[in-house]
């Protein structure tokens, strides 16, 4: 009779712990979860184009530079970002669409991507474009992949962004038009970059 009463507590006590442990990592996950919930709200807010913290000299360049073009729309949500971004994010939306002249459509309406940017959205445009949302969309989006190659991957050249057209290699692609590609887009990226 000891022994099962025995048993039964070292069961119950078992069961106790594993109870607790269970607990434990529950709250844990919870835990995880909330903050990596938080830090992308936090990274989203961080993109988003906050009034005081535009950099006017940059706006200024910008604004001269495609007054009159559909980009002009967004003149201050590119000012927004960090300078090496920014004038990325001009002088490859010169480059790709001509400042907003020639984008992707969806419906006859256009897509608000002046960059060439493909990644796979619920919308998509013509020629497997994405489309975004609005104009605030388009830049945090692009900015933020920008941002990427250029921090994180060392592109911080025209000649090394050139991934932007080619893609991993530009092997398979005409030399001249390459050249041309970096060309364009450091006459532009140069006008910004102090």
């Amino acid at each position: 009779m000891k022994h099962s009463k025995f048993k039964k507590l070292f069961s119950e006590a078992r069961l106790k712990i594993f109870l607790a442990i269970l607990l434990v990592v529950l709250l844990n996950s919870l835990m995880l979860f909330i903050y990596s919930f938080n830090r992308e709200i936090q990274k989203k807010e961080k993109m988003a184009a906050p009034a005081n913290g535009i950099n006017k000299a940059l706006e200024s360049r910008i604004s001269k530079m495609v007054a009159g073009y559909p980009i002009e729309n967004m003149t201050r949500y590119i000012a927004a970002k960090d300078e090496k971004v920014a004038a990325f994010m001009i002088s490859i939306a010169k480059k790709e669409s001509d400042w907003g002249k020639k984008v992707p459509l969806l419906n006859g309406r256009d897509c608000y991507n002046y960059w060439g940017y493909r990644e796979k959205r619920e919308r998509m445009g013509t020629d497997g474009h994405t489309c975004f949302n609005n104009p605030r969309d388009a830049v945090n989006t692009v900015a933020s992949r920008i941002d990427k190659l250029v921090y994180e991957n060392k592109l911080d050249t025209p000649r090394k962004m050139v991934v932007w057209k080619c893609g991993s290699s530009c092997a398979g692609q005409n030399p001249k038009s390459v050249n041309k590609w970096i060309s364009d887009v450091n006459w532009y990226f140069q006008k910004l970059v102090n």
